[in-house]
């Protein structure tokens, strides 16, 4: 759906248009920052952090992932804190070529990488950009 598709009252109801609203509204925001754990959670509901998302690895790490939607698409930057850091992935990722990546050590380097959801906890996985 486009906004020249939604006007309220209309041909789109006002939950639509709010919703198109708030997507609208939140792109501008594009880089939301996680907090970094042993477990680190992207829990995709929370719109005030966009779907582009960043954490500074302080160790190694598990990643998870929450309330992704079927379509939706969003990016995870991996920041090196010291260097050295490796990442558990959360399940359900298809990897091109069919293994997960191997993440660049360096400290402070960033690698990202792109996922589309597919099917509930399903994911395609890309990489983006690696020792950046």
């Amino acid at each position: 759906m486009k906004s020249s598709d939604v006007t309220a009252g209309t041909n789109g109801t006002a939950t639509q248009y709010n919703n198109l609203r708030e997507d609208v509204v939140l792109a501008l925001k594009t880089l939301g920052t996680e907090t970094d754990g042993a477990t680190v959670t992207f829990d995709l509901s929370d719109k005030t952090k966009g779907n582009i998302r960043s954490v500074t690895l302080g160790g190694n790490r598990t990643l998870a992932v929450s309330n992704a939607t079927i379509g939706q698409v969003f990016i995870i930057k991996l920041i090196q804190g010291t260097g050295g850091q490796t990442v558990t992935w959360f399940s359900g990722i298809k990897w091109g070529g069919g293994s997960a990546p191997t993440l660049t050590t360096t400290a402070t380097k960033t690698d990202s990488f792109g996922f589309i959801c597919t099917d509930t906890n399903v994911y395609e996985g890309y990489i983006l950009g690696m020792n950046i």
